[in-house]
């Protein structure tokens, strides 16, 4: 018997429950949402093929985890080559066993804070492009319909995507206290996701929700599978010095001048291999009309970023530098308007005590949803 033991680290410190389990099913393919109450660690995961006298099963130990009462203790699923899931206490956690027609590749994966998902891929590993992505039921947790990101589904309300830059090991630049700009612009995406649901009639799907890399052309990649409406990327600035100061939003093109130039090859550092001056896309990109929207959208937020921190810190330096343009790898290919915005300088003291400020955090997050509510605004009058 061959069996493979996949630890996933979900972070937790004390029991949660399993509240739900939702199954999507392909053909030879299946996903199973595993819904918690709270992050757990240390889950193991158990693949084993049939024998003689029982199936092939995928079993998985959730330590420190109690079976809430919605969720019955056999789950009857009948397809995609699924039997059954059982769900009983086992020690100090509970086991949740799959059983299947045949063996199955097994991958896992947590969604969220609190959730984790397993594809049950067929032996030669093709998944089922029917089944809605990882980056789709990321979303729907954070409650953006499943239906309404279907492929050809006619759509009543915009997508934006939020970029938080950098993350996992790549941390970005990092401050003299010690701030890296992952940790940073995660913070800040995040706030701008949460007002943008309060605030607007959008449906929003982060990059990145949590500390892990995610490469540059992949972030490219989502807004475009996902017909986005516009694409925000958001950065913490640095410097060689610590003098530079300030607040800057860029659109694609060539460079402004050097400083635009030194940003966007700090930026583009895990592009590996990439040069813009070979770059076929990028002509076609320029030419396809979303070069004009991304720089109106490059001001409007620039403009009232600067206007709403000065009003909330009169006696701060805040400074504009300004809407500039530079050839940043994760907007080449990107089909929609599309921005990177550099926060403030975590290589300049003042802007790093700032930068880890909740309250600033939250004012920033603010004008950029005014800036992006203004803007689309405009494009319904157009």
């Amino acid at each position: 018997m061959i069996m493979v033991f996949i630890a996933m680290f979900l972070g937790v410190l004390h029991a949660a429950e399993l509240e739900k389990v939702r199954v999507f099913a392909g053909e030879t393919h299946a996903r199973i949402l595993v819904l918690n109450s709270d992050a757990i660690q240390d889950v193991q995961t158990r693949s084993s093929p049939p024998t003689a006298s029982a199936p092939a099963r995928v079993t998985l130990h959730l330590p420190g985890v109690q079976r809430s009462e919605s969720v019955p203790a056999k789950i009857t699923i009948g397809k995609s080559g699924i039997q059954q899931i059982q769900i009983v206490d086992v020690g100090d956690g509970i086991q949740f066993t799959i059983e299947l027609d045949e063996a199955r590749t097994v991958t896992t994966r947590e969604l969220g804070d609190s959730a984790f998902l397993i594809d049950l891929l067929p032996r030669n590993g093709i998944p089922d492009e029917s089944l809605p992505t990882a980056e789709h039921i990321e979303a729907w947790l954070n409650g953006v319909s499943l239906s309404r990101m279907a492929k050809n589904t006619p759509r009543s309300r915009k997508l934006i995507v939020l970029d938080a830059g950098h993350g996992g090991f790549d941390h970005g630049a990092i401050g003299t206290k010690g701030t890296r700009e992952a940790d940073i612009a995660l913070e800040l995406a995040r706030r701008t996701a949460s007002l943008l649901r309060q605030r607007l009639n959008v449906d929003v799907i982060m990059t990145r929700n949590r500390d892990i890399f995610i490469p540059l052309r992949d972030r490219a990649a989502l807004a475009n599978r996902e017909r986005a409406d516009l694409f925000l990327s958001i950065h913490a600035n640095a410097a060689p010095n610590n003098v530079a100061k300030g607040i800057e939003t860029y659109s694609l093109a060539s460079a402004t001048d050097a400083n635009a130039a030194r940003v966007a090859a700090r930026e583009n550092a895990m592009a590996k291999g990439w040069s813009d001056k070979s770059d076929p896309l990028l002509g076609r990109l320029l030419a396809a009309g979303t070069d004009r929207l991304s720089r109106e959208l490059a001001f409007e937020v620039q403009r009232t970023v600067v206007d709403h921190l000065r009003s909330v810190y009169p006696d701060a330096d805040v400074v504009d530098l300004g809407t500039k343009t530079a050839l940043f790898y994760v907007l080449v290919s990107i089909r929609m308007p599309a921005i990177p915005f550099e926060a403030s300088f975590v290589s300049n003291p003042d802007d790093e005590s700032r930068l880890r400020a909740p309250h600033f955090q939250h004012a920033t997050s603010t004008a950029i949803v005014d800036a992006v509510e203004a803007w689309l605004g405009r494009q319904k009058e157009n």
